[in-house]
């Protein structure tokens, strides 16, 4: 980083990395109960939206890059006993229900998908972000729209994921 200029990667990844600190602070202060409630039928989990966040900045990371998404190439499709196009996107109440991955391995693949769009945002050229890119959303568009998307995402799920937090366990600010 240049004195006083930010670089628009630098700036995605601040986004990026400022969501994840939450969900790596989930490996303490909640219990297995906590961390896999859901205040009613057909609502989420903790769990259940810390690997759907995972797995969409994965997908969606990938998709512009041209990478190989880690939920793949790294195993954890097979490890999860999922399909390996599932991102959550879509599932049904017995299927957000019956998620019930053991935490280490859900916390394991948030942290491997981070590392994954946090090495891939910052090795894009700066004129990338420009580019106009079939996106997973079905349409085109520019590749920092895209990561604005995925800014948001993050944004609004660690924000289901800190208030289900507090529900249950209570604040747990830092």
């Amino acid at each position: 980083m240049t004195a006083g200029k930010v670089t628009l990667n630098e700036f995605i990844v601040e986004r990026l990395d400022a969501g994840y600190r939450w969900i790596d602070s989930l490996s303490d202060g909640i219990t297995d109960e906590q961390f896999y409630h859901q205040p009613t039928q057909d609502t989420n989990s903790i769990a259940w939206l810390v690997w759907h966040l995972s797995r969409w900045r994965d997908r969606v990371s990938a998709s512009v890059t041209g990478d190989d998404q880690v939920w793949v190439s790294e195993g954890w499709a097979r490890n999860f006993g999922m399909e390996e196009d599932r991102t959550g996107l879509g599932d049904t109440t017995e299927q957000v229900a019956s998620f019930r991955v053991p935490r280490d391995q859900v916390l394991g693949y948030a942290a491997a998908a981070h590392r994954a769009i946090v090495e891939r945002v910052n090795s894009m050229p700066a004129e990338l972000f420009d580019q106009q890119i079939a996106s997973v959303y079905g349409d085109e568009r520019s590749v920092w729209r895209i990561f604005a998307g995925v800014i948001g995402d993050s944004t609004e799920h660690v924000g289901q994921i800190n208030y289900l937090r507090g529900m249950t366990a209570g604040l747990g600010w830092r």
